[in-house]
């Protein structure tokens, strides 16, 4: 609620929107409501730019505070400002423990929001990570791939070999007098080598 003044005189009193504690009547940034409340039996016309429900809500809070302090007090028959006073205290100390509260809760969210924080940061980077390790399997995969490849190559050239040999072997074979040029080279090999 904005800053309030209030103009007491025996009938009512009239709350107007202030602007550095000087009254302005008739000036209100917003549409100024004027709501009619009774406050323990006296009838009071509050004007505010605030919804007429939570000024009247206001209103009835304030009356229960005061008749929770009239009624036990009653053979005392305490003054209406001392209701007012204590009703007031009554209500500071709701607004410091409901403030205490919410500066517990604002610092738990403070706190909650750090750890948000320091998760999201962690999830980032096992996400980089993941990314990281993934460009890495595919790095590795295309080498796999590139090594069958060359063995796949490779396998193909050693059955050619492997026929060409073969091929060789059958022509040595049905050629008589190369063998035997052959073998005989061999054994004079051999035998130079031994001695």
């Amino acid at each position: 609620m904005n800053k309030i003044a209030c103009n007491i005189d025996v009938f009512s009193v009239i709350i107007v929107v202030a602007n550095n504690g000087n009254e302005i009547r008739g000036y209100c940034m917003r549409e100024v409501n004027k709501v009619h409340v009774t406050i323990f039996g006296e009838s009071l016309t509050l004007v505010s730019d605030e919804d007429e429900e939570y000024i009247k809500g206001l209103a009835v809070y304030i009356d229960s505070k005061i008749n929770d302090i009239a009624h036990p007090n009653a053979r005392t028959g305490m003054h209406p400002t001392t209701l007012s006073l204590l009703a007031s205290v009554i209500i500071a100390d709701e607004l410091f423990k409901e403030r205490d509260k919410n500066n517990v809760i604002n610092k738990e969210i403070e706190s909650n929001l750090k750890e948000n924080e320091r998760l999201r940061t962690l999830v980032d980077e096992l996400w980089q990570a993941l990314e990281q390790t993934w460009n890495d399997l595919n790095a590795q995969k295309e080498q796999l791939e590139n090594v069958r490849e060359e063995a796949i190559e490779y396998k193909k050239a050693m059955e050619k070999a492997k026929q060409e040999l073969e091929e060789y072997i059958q022509e040595f074979d049905s050629a008589p007098g190369i063998k035997g040029v052959i073998l005989s080279d061999m054994a004079r090999k051999s035998a130079r080598e031994a001695t």
